[in-house]
């Protein structure tokens, strides 16, 4: 069962049931867009219609693997430098969107420079 982020609340869950996914490791990315059409001239494309599937390894928490999915992307990065994710952070933007980052958040510019994804929503679960 998933568990949804609507609040800050859910971010302060969210962030200590998973321990700031610290000592994590990316180990699965799915990225589905299920929203293009064939029109007269071309293709028409809902982004309202896209996913975006993590599974980190979180090995602080007994190597429990962590299953976040976005929905309704907006931007989105994966980098891999084969390291571990030291501190994770959620936040709400101005436009009342979802941030994701796999670093602790200090402005957009600092965000793009990590993994990231930017949606209109997100849920978890461990699995």
């Amino acid at each position: 069962m998933y568990n949804e982020i609507k609040t800050r609340e859910d971010i302060e869950f969210f962030l200590d049931k998973v321990n700031f996914l610290h000592d994590g490791y990316i180990i699965d990315v799915r990225y589905t867009h299920n929203g293009i059409s064939k029109i007269e001239n071309g293709h028409y494309f809902e982004p309202n219609k896209t996913t975006l599937t993590l599974q980190i390894l979180v090995t602080s928490i007994w190597d429990a693997i962590v299953e976040i999915e976005f929905e309704s992307l907006f931007e989105w990065q994966i980098k891999d430098s084969q390291g571990d994710i030291f501190h994770t952070s959620v936040t709400f933007d101005e436009q009342g969107r979802i941030v994701w980052s796999d670093d602790a958040y200090i402005n957009m510019d600092e965000v793009k420079k990590t993994s990231y994804a930017i949606a209109s929503s997100m849920k978890w679960r461990i699995i």
